[in-house]
């Protein structure tokens, strides 16, 4: 008889490989977030598509794209990008994220293990040139799919920018040829930014006039689905945060 092999449940790594953990457990530490948001009015009919049943449609129908440089976290440096759909669940505001995309494979594992963010490869880039920001997003490398771009014009208060709580699809399909995955839960999640303060004493939170453009249609990353209709807000910043654990809002196949 075979010797029965000896790793508990309990001893399992937090991330696959089980034996060599790819990330860690949050909570995950950000320093020197350089970031922007364009908020626009979008089509119902498109965004309603995109959101899981439990969940309704905010109106008017609003998406963010967050482009964003992360100096240093406890994912390493690195870049990403995030497309939200504003949702609500029992009544509660919620920014569902359907896509997003990054330029580390740390991040990415985590996001899509422990939250299921469903994050891919691509090349991001935040540039500041002369008074204006742009975030750039290419997938594959040359294939522009978006730019988003804004000048930083009036400073905002603290109090007056506040990012709604997160919701995410945490899917794992299963290996057989069921057609249910093996999970589908709503996981909500909270970043809570901490805006950096300049020498004068006002936060580095900014808002002026800005755009939003899908360059390149794309089946393969639908982002240009929910198109722009109106730009709705603009904002930029330098942040501090902390992302923690996530919380099961939804079982997703209970009912189904």
């Amino acid at each position: 008889m075979g010797r029965r092999g000896e790793l508990k449940v309990a001893d399992y790594g937090a991330t696959m490989p089980v034996t060599g953990e790819a990330v860690q457990k949050p909570p995950f530490y950000y320093r020197k977030m350089d970031m922007m948001f364009i908020t626009y009015r979008t089509d119902p009919d498109a965004a309603a598509a995109w959101l899981p049943e439990p969940l309704e449609l905010d109106e008017p129908a609003l998406a963010t794209v967050i482009v964003a440089y992360y100096g240093w976290s406890t994912f390493g440096p690195y870049h990403e990008a995030m497309l939200s759909i504003r949702a609500r669940l029992e009544g509660k505001v919620y920014s569902y994220y359907p896509a997003l995309f990054t330029d580390n494979e740390a991040p990415l594992i985590g996001g899509r293990e422990i939250w299921g963010f469903a994050k891919k490869l691509a090349r991001i880039e935040v540039r500041h040139e002369s008074e204006v920001m742009m975030g750039l997003v290419e997938r594959p490398t040359g294939n522009r799919l978006l730019t988003a771009t804004m000048r930083n014009v009036t400073p905002v208060a603290t109090e007056d920018f506040a990012l709604t709580p997160s919701i995410s699809m945490k899917m794992f399909p299963c290996a057989t040829a069921s057609d249910r995955p093996a999970l589908a839960q709503l996981i909500g999640s909270e970043l809570a930014l901490v805006p950096h303060l300049g020498s004068n004493g006002l936060p580095d939170i900014w808002t002026g006039p800005g755009s939003l453009h899908y360059d390149t249609p794309s089946a393969i990353d639908p982002w240009c689905r929910l198109p722009v209709l109106e730009t709705v807000g603009c904002y930029s910043g330098t942040f501090d945060a902390v992302l923690g654990h996530g919380r099961i809002l939804c079982d997703l196949l209970a009912d189904s």
